[in-house]
């Protein structure tokens, strides 16, 4: 599987304005999930699946402080912990989930030379 992150015009700073946002109201990775999966729109182009997500929307749940499901978000808390002690990492510290991963291109990306790396801050390391 291969992963491209682009904004559109004005779309990097407005996205970097929702993440510092999401981060200040202590929105964690379950709520990004459900923020993003319901303001998702998804095409098919074969065998290209094109996600995209529509920023304001995105805006205005982060800014109403959308939590998501606490149960599902307890449940996702446990398979992070299992997971990590099955695989003799720490868990992660408590409530047990990581921060809000990001849908801006500066928690998205890190710059090393001309390329871009996709860095992913999802399972803690």
């Amino acid at each position: 599987m291969r992963l491209y992150a682009a904004w559109t015009e004005g779309g990097g700073p407005l996205a970097d304005r929702i993440d510092r946002l999401a981060l200040a109201r202590g929105l964690d990775a379950w709520s990004w999930v459900e923020i993003l999966t319901h303001n998702q729109h998804t095409t098919q182009r074969g065998r290209i699946e094109v996600r995209t997500h529509p920023l304001r929307q995105i805006l205005a749940d982060v800014e109403r402080g959308h939590r998501g499901n606490e149960e599902y978000r307890a449940s996702l808390a446990r398979l992070l912990a299992d997971d990590a002690e099955r695989s003799g990492r720490p868990p992660l510290p408590a409530p047990g989930l990581p921060a809000w991963p990001g849908v801006g291109p500066r928690l998205w990306h890190s710059y090393t030379g001309d390329d871009i790396v996709v860095e992913r801050h999802w399972l803690g390391r």
